[in-house]
């Protein structure tokens, strides 16, 4: 059992690194080297890094850090926050072709809000101590600030994650396509179809994260190693086929892009369009030749 619990804790930490850096490679390509002239690339970009986030914090344990891991776990957690705001972000200016700087968006300000609170909470805690404070999962009638604290985030999170979900899934029902009506491609729906692939795998994603470890969580069942790097393969695997399809879909719009700027060749006039008839064009062509005589 002890070696099973083991190759457990070796495979999620091997998932955990190579997941970051895949995402990391992904994330500084998109925003550095392929580039939209809206600017779009940037978002793409923060998206993958958040994911990059996300894959090494299962790299920390009790003994590569500092502090109380679960307070880590806490001071990360408003980062998270701002996942959904940029993907809604990246389909609506995608949609819309938006091509206005984004600045700070309202879609920020529930990361911003929870960030400041966390702050206060643990500067509040910390100076009622001279150490970290030690900050355990379990729900109790006895929750101080901070473990309330550290008991509700995840909760908030879903909540916010599952409204975002329901408004990208509208606005992207309400999209008109083109296909369907000229039975022809077009850039827009190249470009619809990555946002829904997008959407859905992220959704994917977190429907799985929300059963395999949200619910045992609230529910107050112990959470095992194999749940962990379940939901961190799943995702290894989903940023492996969101990168395949992304380049063939780039690859297919550039070609599209290439047959559209071609100039088109003119078809042949039919007879039935032509000012004259082809009896008296001979007839002219003959005059022509005898003329030459």
């Amino acid at each position: 059992m002890n070696e099973f619990s083991d190759f457990i804790t070796q495979g999620y930490w091997w998932l955990s690194l190579l997941g970051g850096l895949h995402c990391l490679g992904l994330g500084l390509y998109i925003r550095y080297i392929y580039h939209e002239k809206n600017g779009n690339h940037k978002i793409l970009g923060s998206i993958f890094s958040l994911m990059v986030l996300y894959f090494f914090t299962g790299l920390l344990t009790k003994e590569n850090v500092p502090a109380p891991i679960h307070f880590i776990y806490l001071l990360i957690i408003p980062v998270y926050f701002l996942l959904m705001p940029l993907l809604y972000l990246y389909c609506y200016r995608s949609l819309h072709n938006t091509r206005e700087a984004i600045g700070f968006s309202p879609h920020f300000y529930p990361a911003l809000v929870v960030t400041l609170t966390v702050i206060a909470a643990t500067i509040y805690r910390a100076s009622q101590q001279d150490i970290f404070p030690d900050i355990p999962l379990n729900i109790t009638p006895a929750l101080n600030h901070l473990n309330l604290l550290s008991a509700m985030l995840p909760g908030i999170l879903f909540v916010q994650t599952a409204l975002y979900f329901y408004f990208i899934l509208r606005m992207l029902s309400r999209y008109p396509g083109r296909t369907s009506r000229l039975h022809q491609e077009s850039l827009k729906d190249i470009k619809f179809r990555w946002l829904l692939v997008l959407t859905l795998a992220l959704m994917s994603n977190w429907i799985i994260r929300a059963v395999l470890i949200m619910l045992p969580l609230y529910f107050g069942e112990p959470l095992s190693g194999v749940n962990h790097a379940a939901t961190k393969l799943v995702l290894l695997l989903t940023v492996y086929v969101l990168a395949i399809y992304g380049l063939k879909q780039i690859t297919y719009a550039a070609f599209l892009r290439g047959k559209l700027t071609r100039p088109a060749e003119k078809p042949p006039m039919k007879a039935c369009q032509q000012l004259l008839s082809s009896e008296e064009l001979a007839y002219l062509q003959k005059l022509m030749q005898d003329e030459k005589k």
